[in-house]
């Protein structure tokens, strides 16, 4: 079993042992001081001649007071709970290529620009109070299959039929729903 010491403390038993000093460590609590805090009792002055005489009334033994001051001053605050999403907002027109050798190539539409959303809750505080709810719904798919005809050949080239191949051509719209109340 090991115990580890503080160093100071085993130096000073290294050196009792080699030097066969009598050794006396004794570890004794600092003072803790305690100091008095003042505290305050508040004292509260009721006159119920006057709570009688008026129309304030009592909540638990102490009378309703009404000061005048400075007007308040109304603050706002705007908090958002929720997440941006990116979708895209514009697309490249689908095309279909022909190479030198008589293929097709279909190009599908592709996005080139893209609008950001916030989802979630958004609530708004001031001299009004706003709630805004935006919810995902789904997607809409305003993009139509690209159909290309192509040749078919049977086994010494030469051409036999046609054969209509249809490719997919994706252009996807959000849909969301926002609902908002203001009071």
């Amino acid at each position: 079993m090991t115990i580890s010491a503080p160093r100071p403390a085993l130096f000073l038993s290294l050196a009792a042992i080699l030097f066969h000093l009598p050794l006396s460590i004794r570890a004794e609590p600092e003072p803790t001081v305690h100091r008095a805090t003042p505290t305050v009792t508040p004292q509260i002055y009721y006159d119920e001649e006057e709570e009688e005489s008026s129309s304030a009334k009592t909540i638990l033994g102490y009378p309703k007071k009404t000061f005048e001051g400075p007007p308040a001053q109304i603050h706002s605050s705007k908090m958002f709970v929720g997440q941006e999403i990116s979708y895209p907002s514009g697309y490249t027109p689908a095309r279909v290529l022909s190479d030198p050798t008589g293929h097709s190539v279909v190009v599908p539409a592709s996005p080139t620009s893209f609008q950001t959303r916030q989802l979630g809750v958004t609530i708004e505080t001031g001299t009004t109070s706003k709630f805004e709810n935006t919810e995902l719904k789904g997607f809409v798919n305003y993009g139509s299959p690209i159909q290309s005809v192509v040749s078919v050949k049977n086994e010494k080239g030469e051409t036999i039929g046609t054969q209509i191949i249809s490719t997919p051509n994706p252009i996807l719209q959000p849909v969301f729903q926002t609902i908002k109340e203001q009071r």
